[in-house]
């Protein structure tokens, strides 16, 4: 018989709040930043507290169920999706959108004096326009 709050690997219950911000985040195609995630919660449990959201996005993040995503942005953005992936931004809307992974197999660094540095891993962050961008261009009405 199942727990009905399953424990997370670093052993803390997954309560029904804690569920409803891994719902929320793993249902938004967009990579939410910590406000915009709150907001969208909000909708579903206005009650819940931000210090809520923000605990249990650091807590999702240590225990590798969701992935911080930094350097797309000003703003930490969150992703439901750990499997391999890489991430599109576009310039004009600010979207961000997953990529199938672009790098695979074991990754040198290049240049001097990089032999210092383990890599243990390399992330690809694709820059451009969207395709809704492209179509719509500067000046589309």
């Amino acid at each position: 018989m199942s727990s009905p709050h399953p424990t997370l690997p670093t052993g803390r219950r997954l309560t029904p709040q804690r569920s409803l911000v891994y719902d929320t985040l793993a249902a938004a195609p967009t990579h939410p930043d910590a406000e915009q995630l709150i907001t969208q919660v909000r909708r579903r449990d206005p009650s819940i507290s931000v210090a809520t959201v923000y605990n249990t996005l650091r807590l999702l993040a240590d225990a590798g169920w969701i992935l911080e995503l930094r350097g797309l942005g000003t703003r930490t953005r969150y992703d439901a999706n750990t499997a391999e992936h890489d991430h599109f931004t576009c310039r004009a809307c600010g979207a961000v959108e997953d990529i199938p992974a672009q790098l695979h197999g074991p990754y040198r660094l290049q240049g001097e004096d990089v032999d210092r540095y383990r890599v243990d891993e390399v992330r690809v962050h694709a820059l451009g326009l969207c395709e809704r961008c492209v179509v719509e261009g500067p000046g589309a009405d």
